[in-house]
């Protein structure tokens, strides 16, 4: 079940006062895609994660607060332009600008996680987005590795970073770059879980899948050639 509530707020950027619909709990019913996309009804609300100022532009998971850095960003000529980037869908278009303002902020994880949303919702847009959602992941990518490189985990257990980054490489058809994850993984993980989803993902690299699968596929054993 998810439950909302439509709130006046206030800009923490230009000060202007709207109304916005805030998520206050949701939940989903199956397992989740490989690269943590949940299962419905938490898969449908989506949209309600993310806020933009409707006269400013500010995007964030909450414009009532906005890192020093959001003014200079959203003032921005590319970030503007971004906003309004008819190549990706307006919720897509969203999540980016709030990577952005995240990425100048330092807060790579975040912004990692708000690019990979919007791969999520150019994904639910339809067949017209497939090469924006291949972009959307491409920069999830990005910051991903830049948080690693920073030491701003993006998930909590080891080899799970791995996972996810090796889901997103393969989405994208970068067998060689998932596979380098693939291998980092197995040599990191001690969870029994994600060492069988790391050969998952490398049986679906040999394959050349590129398509969305999901927690449920993951074979409960594995053959030692995917180890």
């Amino acid at each position: 079940m998810t439950t909302f509530l439509e709130v006046e707020v206030s800009c923490a950027v230009c000060e202007s006062r709207h109304k916005h619909t805030r998520l206050l709990s949701t939940s989903s019913f199956g397992p989740p895609d490989l690269d943590t996309r949940p299962a419905p009804p938490a898969r449908l609300s989506l949209a309600l994660q993310v806020q933009c100022c409707p006269v400013c532009g500010y995007c964030a998971w909450d414009i009532t607060k906005a890192p020093p850095e959001a003014k200079r960003v959203v003032s921005r000529q590319d970030y503007q332009a971004l906003l309004r980037d008819s190549r990706f869908p307006y919720l897509a278009r969203m999540f980016l600008c709030l990577a952005r303002i995240q990425e100048a902020a330092g807060n790579l994880s975040d912004a990692g996680w708000a690019a990979l949303y919007a791969a999520w919702a150019c994904d639910d847009a339809g067949v017209d987005f497939t090469a924006a959602a291949a972009w959307c992941r491409k920069r999830a990518i990005a910051l991903f590795v830049k948080a690693r490189a920073k030491g701003q985990p993006f998930l909590p257990e080891s080899g799970a970073e791995e996972a996810l980054l090796a889901d997103l490489y393969r989405r994208i058809g970068r067998f060689d770059e998932a596979e380098k994850e693939i291998q980092r993984g197995l040599e990191r993980v001690s969870s029994d879980l994600l060492r069988r989803l790391l050969a998952f993902q490398r049986r679906l690299c040999r394959a050349r899948d590129i398509e969305i699968h999901r927690m449920d596929e993951v074979p409960e054993v594995i053959p030692e050639d995917d180890v």
